[in-house]
C-alpha cells in the first residue's frame, strides 16, 4: 500500500510562528491505518507510534535576517541533476532555477519560514496545493516540481520579466499588482537583487 504523508498545516504553521529562533521540532507518526502524520505537535493519541523526530531552524526566505543561511557564491548540491531536469522540463533555465533554491532555502530540503513556507523552494501550502503538492511538502522532488510549475506560470503572467516574477514568488501577485511593479519590501527586494546575482554566477557554471 502506498504511504500516504499527511502534513498538520495549521498547527505548523502557528507554532513556526512562535519559534523565532529556536530550532523547529518536528515529529513523523505512523498512524493506525498505515500512513504517516507529520507534524510540530507531540502526540499521545493512541495507535500513533513514533518514527523519528528532528529539528530544523526556521528559516527566512531572502530577508537578510539573522536567521537566512545565505552564501553570495554558487554551491554544488545534491539537488543539481534534479534542478536541471525540473527546469529544462517546463523550458525555465536551471541557473535560474537554482539561483532560487539557493535563496529560498539554501538547499535545505526541511527548511521551513516563519509564515509556513517549505522545502526547497519554500512552498507555501495554499500554493503548493495548486501544483498537487498535498503530501510531504518536504519532498524534494515534489517541492521542486511544484515550484517550478509556479516559477513557469509566474514567467509567462509577466512575460518572462524575471524581477517582476521573482517579485511575484515572494511577495505575490497581488503585491506586484498594487505597486505595478518590485514593491518596496525590503525583503522583496533583497530577494531580487539575491537571485539575479546567484542567476549570473550559476550561468556561467550550468
Amino acid at each position: 500500500m502506498t504511504v500516504k504523508q499527511i502534513i498538520s498545516l495549521l498547527g505548523l504553521s502557528l507554532c513556526i510562528a512562535c519559534y523565532g529562533t529556536a530550532d523547529a521540532k518536528i515529529y513523523v507518526y505512523e498512524l493506525p491505518d498505515g500512513s504517516k502524520l507529520i507534524t510540530d505537535k507531540k502526540s499521545r493519541k493512541k495507535g500513533y507510534k513514533l518514527k523519528k523526530s528532528y529539528s530544523t531552524k526556521p528559516y527566512r526566505s531572502g530577508g537578510g535576517s539573522s536567521n537566512a543561511i545565505y552564501q553570495a557564491s554558487p554551491i554544488k548540491s545534491q539537488y543539481d541533476a534534479l534542478i536541471v531536469n525540473t527546469a529544462l522540463k517546463y523550458d525555465l533555465e536551471p541557473s535560474f532555477v537554482k539561483a532560487i533554491i539557493h535563496v529560498e532555502s539554501a538547499f535545505d530540503r526541511y527548511a521551513l519560514s516563519h509564515a509556513g513556507a517549505m522545502g526547497l523552494m519554500q512552498m507555501m501550502p495554499a500554493t503548493g496545493a495548486n501544483y498537487q503538492l498535498n503530501q510531504d511538502q518536504f519532498d524534494a522532488n515534489r517541492n521542486v516540481e511544484a515550484g517550478v510549475q509556479h516559477l513557469k506560470e509566474l514567467m509567462e503572467r509577466y512575460d518572462k520579466d524575471k524581477k517582476l516574477s521573482l517579485a511575484a514568488y515572494n511577495a505575490g501577485e497581488g503585491a506586484v499588482s498594487r505597486y505595478n511593479g518590485v514593491p518596496p519590501y525590503e525583503e522583496t527586494q533583497n530577494y531580487v537583487v539575491k537571485v539575479m546575482r546567484l542567476y549570473k554566477l550559476y550561468k556561467k557554471e550550468i
